[in-house]
């Protein structure tokens, strides 16, 4: 089956570098032009279903998409939102960055602790995350569907390194997904996956900031 993996548009969020797994965030103006663009891109696109980050700025993203594809039935699931940040939800991306540099953590195997509000997750989490929806899709759709999936830049990271089977630590494959690129991935039962398009931001006229994966 074919993946069509959109990242959000930039976030108020985004480009003040605050932290955001599991918190809303507000599409900048730059990331409502950006999701217009977009829309316009994938309206001519065979989409037969759509999966989306039950977050706001997902949400709001999917908005310029679904206008030229109605009827598509679309489903809302918290199995795609970003990594949850727990206490540093909201705060400036460096406090995080500084506790894990203070208990000397790996980017990838660090968790940042839960809060009342928000769950704190480390980037194996977001792969188990991952894995579970993989198998859904494979159980439940056909290899001649195309499905869209409006995610985060981190989840399309761990989603990247669990599809090509690569462990965390060999950091050479990162990406760092833009807002609003476009990635597409085939998924077969056999699983035999391939990539044929990652991080395109070719619908995008000029550079724009925001890049934070988040």
């Amino acid at each position: 089956m074919k993946l069509i993996i959109v990242r959000h548009g930039e976030t108020i969020e985004n480009a003040n570098h605050i932290s955001m797994g599991h918190i809303d965030g507000t599409l900048t103006k730059i990331g409502r032009d950006q999701v217009i663009k977009l829309g316009e891109r994938l309206r001519n696109e065979k989409i037969d279903f759509i999966y989306c980050s039950d977050l706001g700025r997902t949400k709001d993203t999917l908005l310029e998409i679904i206008k030229y594809h109605p009827g598509v039935p679309v489903v809302y699931d918290e199995i795609l939102r970003e990594r949850g940040k727990g206490i540093f939800e909201g705060q400036p991306r460096s406090a995080q960055k500084e506790d894990r540099n203070l208990k000397g953590l790996d980017y990838f195997v660090y968790r940042p602790e839960s809060s009342d509000e928000y769950k704190g997750e480390s980037f194996e989490d977001v792969r188990t995350r991952v894995s579970n929806f993989i198998n859904y899709l494979l159980k439940n759709h056909d290899d001649n569907e195309t499905i869209l999936i409006c995610t985060h830049g981190g989840w399309k990271t761990t989603f990247m390194f669990h599809l090509m089977n690569k462990p965390f630590s060999e950091n050479d494959s990162i990406v760092n997904f833009k807002n609003t690129s476009v990635s597409i991935f085939h998924l077969s039962k056999n699983r035999d996956h391939t990539i044929s398009l990652l991080n395109c931001t070719k619908h995008l006229e000029t550079e724009v900031s925001g890049t934070n994966n988040d």
